[in-house]
């Protein structure tokens, strides 16, 4: 192709007042903007209070939007026909999980969850996400808002970042309050610290892409060079404050995560940008020296941690060994989504240490395949495999796509390396992020025939 940078082609169309967006779109763009920027402030959005307060949020603004929609009589932007196979995969999912709940009084079967009023939070989460990124889809397609999203979402999570590293130095405090786990890593407003170097990593991934963005766009000719500067010193420092609070987390499995992610970024950038290796390798370097000076300052207690991996790692292996026999009870039913609290007790013995409540099996595989049986527990993990599966091959039958698709493609190799040894995707707010960047992404690699 003629043009190595996904928009350069497009600026004719960008002309047109009708590829411009309109006003609802945009107010639709800002309302889940601050929605997401909300998610992570009460504590990674893990507890059930806000779990029922977000899905009042998205649906209200759904609600909104299909108003709107019904009211000017337009259909949306994306149909779900448009998606295939995704909508049928999750409504499979969620009628499962309404199948968990049901008792069957004819044939004499209580409900296959042994924890209803935890499988129906479950699935009220999913259909939290399943609006979500159907809302993000309709208000990412036009292009001009797909780059403000983007825009913005890097700057909230640099502000995230950046208040994170705050807190620690100013007492290691949650909001002001005093800490009850983890001190001495950066947690943000998340209890976790692994969590929020899984939402870090979805960052990272976020604002490389964003600094090679930044880099190509020297090629417009009628890009002001004064505003490139200092989109490329703004974008750079979000990167590097990103990576500090990541590496001041001290979560091991977080930064490795983070760090595949980011490289699958620039990977899928290199392929669709092989002419512009000089940008590629500025890009890269940039992130490098960055990475290692934010080690050389934050990185003493994590590369500390890295030593003890051989008795962390034991005492998870004896854990994930009592989760597949837990498997093997209901291999194909599971014990009903959102259990494993409940349920895991049955199969908790020693060598796994049993003063301590095991409330996840820090592996989300495991705890979809102990909650939803074999066949269903796969469905959340194949959703996002179509999804990155439609990405790659956008990016290969159309190069200007790299920015899209190395940003879904980055996001999630990162969250899928983590969730083998962690529960970061089972934290609403980390869900939330990903799904918001993954319908993003996606509405930009569908095909289109216009903007509007």
């Amino acid at each position: 192709m003629a043009a190595d940078i996904w928009f350069e082609e497009d600026a004719d169309e960008q002309d047109r007042p009708e590829q411009r967006g309109s006003l609802s779109g945009y107010v639709l763009c800002w309302s889940l903007l601050v929605f997401l920027a909300w998610a992570p402030v009460p504590m990674g959005s893990n507890r059930a209070l806000f779990w029922g307060l977000n899905i009042f949020l998205i649906g209200a603004i759904g609600l909104t939007y299909f108003g709107w929609l019904a009211r000017h009589g337009t259909a949306p932007r994306i149909a779900p026909h448009q998606l295939a196979p995704l909508p049928l995969l999750y409504l499979v999912l969620c009628l499962y999980l309404v199948t968990q709940l049901i008792r069957f009084p004819i044939a004499g079967l209580d409900p296959i969850s042994m924890a209803p009023g935890a499988t129906l939070w479950m699935l009220l989460r999913m259909l939290t996400y399943g609006m979500l990124f159907f809302l993000v889809l309709q208000a990412t397609r036009n292009r001009e808002r797909f780059r403000l999203f983007l825009d913005a979402m890097l700057a909230i999570g640099a502000l995230h970042a950046a208040a994170a590293l705050i807190m620690l130095r100013m007492g290691d405090t949650y909001l002001g309050y005093e800490k009850w786990a983890y001190l001495g890593s950066a947690t943000g407003t998340f209890v976790n610290r692994n969590s929020f170097a899984t939402f870090m990593a979805l960052n990272c991934c976020l604002g490389v892409a964003q600094l090679m963005r930044a880099l190509l766009d020297r090629r417009n000719e009628d890009y002001r060079q004064d505003y490139y500067w200092l989109r490329l010193a703004l974008t750079t420092s979000a990167v590097m404050i990103i990576m500090a609070a990541l590496v001041a987390s001290q979560s091991r499995m977080g930064t490795l995560a983070a760090g595949i992610g980011t490289a699958t970024t620039l990977f899928c950038a290199l392929l669709a940008t092989s002419r512009r290796k000089r940008t590629f390798i500025t890009a890269a370097g940039l992130a490098l020296t960055g990475c290692i000076a934010i080690i050389w300052l934050y990185g003493a207690q994590l590369l500390n941690r890295m030593m003890e991996v051989d008795q962390s790692w034991a005492t998870r292996e004896a854990l994930y060994r009592q989760v597949i026999e837990l498997i093997g009870q209901r291999l194909w039913t599971g014990f009903g989504g959102g259990s494993f609290e409940i349920v895991f007790p049955m199969v908790h013995a020693p060598p796994v240490a049993t003063g301590l409540v095991w409330d996840k099996a820090h592996n989300t595989y495991l705890t979809l395949w102990s909650e939803l049986g074999l066949v269903a527990g796969t469905l959340p993990v194949l959703l996002l495999a179509v999804i990155g599966w439609k990405l790659r091959t956008a990016l290969r039958h159309d190069r200007r796509l790299w920015l899209p698709a190395a940003i879904g493609l980055g996001c999630l190799v990162a969250v899928a390396v983590h969730a083998l040894v962690d529960f970061s995707m089972e934290i609403q707010a980390v869900a939330l992020w990903l799904v918001a960047i993954l319908a993003a992404a996606s509405a930009q690699c569908l095909r289109r025939s216009s903007d509007i």
